[in-house]
C-alpha cells in the first residue's frame, strides 16, 4: 500500500515526457568540434577561392559572424532547457561558433577590406581563436568525461 502511494505522488510529480538522456562527453565534443573545424575551413577556402562576396540584404552588409550569432543564440537556449535534438542542436552549436570565431580577428584588427578577409593576419587571427576554442571544448570534455 505504502509502496502504491508512493508510486502515485511520484506520477503526479514527475512531468510525463522525462527529460531525454544526456549525451556522452565524447560525442558532445565531436558534434560541436568537427562541425566548428569544417565550417571554418570550408568557409576559408570558398572565400579564398571564390574571393570575397559580401551579401547586402536590404542594403544592409550581412558578415557571417551575424548568421553565427543567429544560429549560436537558438542554439543555447534550446541546449539550456534540453530538447530531445541533442544531436542537431550540438552540430548547429559547432556551426554557428565556426561562422563566429572566423570573423572576430577581421572585424576588430582589420580595416574589415575584402583584402584585409584574406591576408595573413586575418587568417592567422581566426586560426589563433579556433585553437583556442577547441582547447577549451577539450578541456571541457577531460573534466567530464568520467561522468557519463
Amino acid at each position: 500500500m505504502r509502496n502504491q502511494l508512493r508510486r502515485a505522488v511520484y506520477n503526479l510529480t514527475t512531468p510525463m515526457t522525462q527529460a531525454p538522456k544526456p549525451l556522452p562527453a565524447k560525442q558532445t565534443l565531436l558534434l560541436i568540434l568537427v562541425p566548428m573545424l569544417v565550417t571554418v575551413v570550408a568557409l576559408r577556402l570558398y572565400l579564398h577561392l571564390v574571393h570575397v562576396q559580401h551579401i547586402y540584404p536590404g542594403g544592409y552588409l550581412a558578415h557571417h559572424l551575424f548568421f553565427g550569432v543567429l544560429i549560436v543564440l537558438p542554439a543555447a537556449f534550446v541546449l539550456a532547457f534540453g530538447t530531445r535534438y541533442q544531436t542537431v542542436v550540438r552540430v548547429a552549436l559547432g556551426i554557428g561558433a565556426g561562422l563566429i570565431l572566423d570573423e572576430i580577428v577581421y572585424l576588430v584588427a582589420t580595416r574589415a577590406s575584402d583584402a584585409d578577409y584574406v591576408s595573413r593576419g586575418s587568417l592567422v587571427g581566426s586560426a589563433v581563436f579556433v585553437v583556442l576554442a577547441a582547447l577549451l571544448l577539450v578541456i571541457l570534455y577531460t573534466t567530464r568525461r568520467n561522468d557519463s
